[in-house]
This record gives structure tokens, sequence and C-alpha cells, in this order.
């Protein structure tokens, strides 16, 4: 291992605060510094409009700041009980800080010029820095130690906000998580090349903590998890990107093998998967772009991976195959696929002494020696170039940053009609994440799909959720599905999602559309629901949705003829759709137009016609129609 990786190796690497033997300059007793970063807190708190006036926020950042400030007191009473004072080491920048934070803030720029959610996101990330600044100095001086101030917080907290954020209702459980993360680093450790080292890669650890409390109690809707995983990716030549920082963390930590062998066991599989199937195992592209940002920055902490060269390829190898397992295994039980990339890392973290043991003395490291590659092993200029050849072959052929075939709905569409595997499986999920990320045509194709239950497992309460949520973006056809599931199923998102909908559907009586939504109007009207009953503004919007060409409008008609007789241009124009309707098969068309019949003809009716329609209206299951003919 050369120098600069025997740096970072021993522990110094991103983490809460550096390891014993760290360069600091000499302490200072300083009991109440915990208290500036409470007073960062209170300030956001009081100042920022965003924070002040969000009642979650301002929740998450009131509990916090007092408990961070009630443990400060505590432990300065027990420090001047027991006489021993609270010290502060001001240490010194560390390279693997300052040069992972680096790049995960110019990850954080560019990706917020396309989803400004990130810049809004500031004052957040700033109370994160400041919370967890306040709890490691605490958690530090309650086992004892001094508090070794330096970079340690930043690319933690940057880390683990670059794969999941809670929303603000929820926000307490971001603190929560990042408390996990040093809690984690604190106590979980082991003895490592003869020095005591945390396991864990923190902000892994409290990334993939939180990921299973958010599957076992399925609660991601707590998160902006799928939001972040796939806003990630708008911003243009992100793999670029991503690629060319990534080489800057690899040129100073030799972790250019992890990273390598990650990508290439996951390309190689989702390659052999297309040729065996002719359809794409990601969906819609060959690496999604939160896996590649895995790859690069949560997986490469040096301090907890393995640190010989053949374990590092184990290592990586394992991580990009554990993203394909775990894709699958999530979708397959209809869990958000983002958590893939988050709970293996601790998984690998433990297999870490195992793998620097077989390379040095197991199998591996026999195979090494046979095939002589050891030497080749430690050059990482030269793995730095071979990742660099194998980016620009899969950057020029388009495997990456790239338009993908995958993301087509008539290519899923299509492959389903082929019975291609996963095919139906694969579109709902493709419509899903498009639905997910706003999209409010998705959002209303993916009602139609679980109410039809071809492509997946029938949901009419799912079927109401994502008709509402279309509504709320402002889809005509969303507005029409609620109420018409309403009328189908007896089911709605919420009585609000209801009463909305038949509101947009008043106001956008456009002459110029169809006639489905004013027959909606009308059914609303006739029944009373969410409107006052009243049969004449109902007949009116009926025979608007006939004229339109909407078959319930006829129907609709005719049935308040009894309540608003019909006049004779009426009754004529209702005959040709209640004709067709009958001749389709449609039994109640049949009843109805019996009786626009003798509506519109009178003494003239043709009463030999009029009871053979009653008689098929009767024999299609109208009790009305039997009665009629006894």
């Amino acid at each position: 291992m050369n120098q600069r990786a025997s740096e970072v190796g021993a522990g110094s690497a991103p983490g809460l605060a550096c390891e014993t033997g760290c360069a600091t300059s000499a302490s200072r007793v300083l009991p109440w510094m915990p208290l500036a970063f409470v007073g960062v807190l209170t300030a956001l708190l009081l100042f920022v409009p965003k924070v002040r006036q969000d009642e979650g926020l301002a929740t998450a950042f009131g509990v916090a700041a007092g408990a961070l400030a009630l443990w400060t007191v505590a432990l300065v009473v027990r420090s001047r009980v027991r006489g021993v004072p609270l010290r502060v080491e001001f240490a010194p920048p560390q390279r693997v800080h300052y040069v992972q934070a680096s790049v995960q803030f110019s990850i954080y720029a560019y990706w917020g010029w396309y989803w400004r959610n990130v810049y809004e996101a500031v004052p957040l990330l700033l109370a994160q820095f400041a919370f967890l600044y306040a709890f490691d100095g605490l958690l530090t001086w309650t086992r004892g130690r001094d508090w070794k101030l330096g970079c340690g917080p930043i690319p933690i907290v940057l880390s683990t906000n670059l794969f999941l954020w809670f929303r603000n209702d929820w926000f307490l459980l971001q603190f929560v998580m990042l408390a996990v993360a040093a809690l984690g680093k604190e106590f979980l450790r082991w003895q490592r090349d003869g020095r005591s080292t945390h396991i864990f890669n923190p902000s892994a650890f409290g990334l993939s903590v939180a990921a299973a409390f958010l599957i076992a109690f399925d609660a991601t809707h707590l998160t902006w998890g799928i939001e972040v995983a796939t806003t990630i990716g708008r911003p243009p030549h992100i793999f670029l990107e991503v690629f060319l920082l990534g080489l800057i963390v690899q040129s100073f930590f030799s972790v250019t093998l992890m990273t390598v062998s990650a990508i290439v066991s996951l390309c190689l599989f989702a390659w052999l998967y297309q040729l065996a199937t002719g359809v794409y195992f990601f969906v819609d592209t060959n690496i999604p772009i939160a896996i590649f940002l895995g790859m690069h920055l949560l997986v490469t902490d040096p301090a907890t991976s393995p640190r010989t060269s053949a374990g590092r390829i184990l290592f990586g190898s394992a991580y990009g195959l554990a993203n394909v397992a775990l894709f699958w295994w999530l979708g397959r039980f209809g869990i958000p696929d983002f958590y893939d990339k988050l709970l293996p890392v601790p998984l690998l973290n433990l297999c870490v002494p195992w793998l620097d043991r077989s390379a040095r003395d197991g199998w591996i490291a026999s195979v090494v020696k046979r095939v002589k590659l050891a030497r080749v092993l430690q050059l990482n200029v030269a793995h730095m170039g071979v990742w660099a050849a194998l980016f620009a072959l899969m950057l020029s052929t388009g495997w990456v940053d790239a338009p993908h075939p995958g993301g087509s709905i008539a290519f899923w569409k299509q492959a389903y009609d082929e019975g291609k595997p996963f095919a139906g499986q694969n579109l709902v999920k493709l419509v899903g994440n498009r639905a997910d990320s706003g999209d409010a045509g998705a959002c209303n194709q993916l009602g139609s799909m679980y109410l039809e239950g071809k492509m997946t497992e029938r949901n009419v309460e799912a079927a109401g959720r994502y008709f509402a949520r279309a509504a709320e973006l402002g889809n005509r056809r969303g507005h029409e599905n609620v109420v018409e599931h309403f009328f189908s199923n007896g089911q709605a998102a919420s009585e609000a999602a209801l009463l909305a909908a038949l509101g947009e559907l008043e106001r956008e009586l456009d002459p110029r559309g169809d006639g489905r939504g004013p027959g909606l109007l009308a059914r609303a009207y006739e029944l009373g629901v969410g409107r006052h009953a009243d049969p004449r503004r109902a007949a009116e919007l009926y025979s608007l949705a006939s004229q339109r060409g909407w078959p319930g409008g006829a129907l609709g008609r005719a049935r308040l003829a009894a309540v608003v007789p019909l006049s004779a241009p009426e009754a004529a124009a209702l005959v040709a759709p209640l004709e067709a309707g009958c001749s389709a098969g449609n039994a109640e068309s049949c009843w109805w137009l019996a009786g626009v019949l003798r509506a519109r003809d009178g003494a003239r009716t043709d009463t030999r016609r009029v009871r053979e329609l009653t008689q098929r209206a009767c024999n299609g299951g109208v009790a009305l129609a039997c009665d009629s003919l006894r």
C-alpha cells in the first residue's frame, strides 16, 4: 500500500473526529463550547422563515437544540463536581475530510441548479452540521475524553444527505440518523492492525439503520428518498461530473479498485441479463446514477474498507452484485429500490478483516502470486488509467450519459405484449418512478394500472391515491378519474379530494372538451354527492355530455325523464346513442330507449318495437323492464 493510503487506512478517513495520534494544537478548557452550535440551531429557528413557519421543522430544531443544551449543562455540572475540566482540542483540517467535502459540495452545487430544493435545503444542512458537531463533542466528553474539534462531521452530513432526506414533518429523524452514525462510530469498534478503530462507515451506518427502519414500518413516505434518487440524475452529463470528481478522491486515497470492480461487476451482470432476456435489468438505465454515485462516495471510505488491493477488488465486486440482488429483491416485494445502495455497506464492512486475511495469506494471495499481479495491484495510477479508459468506452457507446431505450413507456408496452420477463412489472415501475417525481400524467396512468390489475395486483385504494395526486398536480383526467372511481368503486383518497375534483370539473366545463367531465358532474348533481341534489342541473349536464359523445350522457338524461320531462328535440337527440348502446348489448340502454321512443312519438309509438326493447332489457337483468312486461 502506498503512503497516501496508509495515512487514511488507520482510521482518520471520513469520521466525526480524528483518531488518537492526529496532530492537534494545545487543548483549551471550553465547557460551554457546544452552546455555540446550539446557538446556530436557535438562530436558524428564529430568523429563517422556512424553519420558523414550518411546524415540523420548528419542532425538530427546538427539540434538538433543547436536548443538546440540557446535555451540555449536565456535563458542566458533572465536571465541576468531579473537578475534571471539559477540554477542546482544535485539530487542523485532515486531507481526507476537506477533499471529500469539496467533492460533495461540487455535486450539491450542480445538482441544485437543476433541482432547486437542494439550494432551499441549505439552512437544513447548516442545522445538521451544528447538531453533529455538538453531538460529537458532548458524546466525547461523556466518554471521558477531550473533544478533538476538526472537520470530521462535514463529509458525514454531506454524504448522508446525498442519499436520504426526511420530510419537514419528520425532520427530527434526520438528526436521529446523524446521532446513530456518531454512536456507531463511538461504540462499534474493533482492533485492526493493532489499534482500535470503528467498524462501519459512519454515514453508511446511519443510512442503513434508517433504511431498515423505513422498510420495516413501510414509512418511505416520511422521506424525500425517491425524489433524491431520481433528481440527482437531472443535470446533464452528471455521470461525467461524478467520474471526474471521483478521480480526485481516487488519486488521494487509492480507492480506485473498489469503484472499478463495483462498476464492472454490476455492468457485466446488466449486459448478460440484457443478452439473455432482450430487456433491461435496471428498467430505464444501464446503471442508475444514484448507484454510480454510491460507488464513488459511499463505498470508498478507506478507514472501513480493505487495505489490500485484492481485498478491495472483492469488496467492490461484492457491493456491485449486492446492488443487483437488492434491486431485484426490493422490487419483488414492492419496496422502493433506492434502498439498494444503502443496505450493503455495513455488511461488507464486517467482512473486511476476512477479505484482508484472504488477500495476505489465503487463497486470494496464492492466486495473486501465481499470476504475478502483486506489483500491478499496488499501482493506483495504473488503476486510474484503466478506469478512465473504461469510462471513456462507456461514454462513447452510450452505456452511460445517453438516452436509454428502457426510458420509453412504448418499449415496455411492446415488451409486455411480447411476453418478455418482468416487462409488466418494469412498466409499472417506470411509470411509478415518473409519478413519484411529480409527473401528473404518470400518476393518472399508474392509478389506471392499479385499477385494471393486469400488470400489477389490483389495488383500488392505491388507484384512488394516484388519481388524487394527478388531480392535485392539475391533470384534468385525474379530476375525472377521482370522481368516476368514487362512483364506480365507492372509493376516494379523501372527501377533500373528491370535492376538489368536482370543483375543478365545474370550473373546467370547456365547450371544446369531451362529455366525460360534464357527465360525471351530472351524476354528482343527480345523487347529491358533493353537490346539492339538483335534477334540472343534472339533466342539463347529461344532455351536454351526450351531445359530446359520452355514452353515459344519454342514459343519464333518459333516466331523469320522469323528473325533468324530455322535449321532443331532446328525445330525438337521445335515440341514436341509446340505440348504439342497446345494439352493443347494454340492457339499460334498451330499457331507456323504449321510454325515449314513447316520449318522442307519443300516440304514434311503435308498440311492437317498444315491447321488443323491453324484453331485451328484461333478459339483460333490468328489473323495471320485467315489471313492465308483467
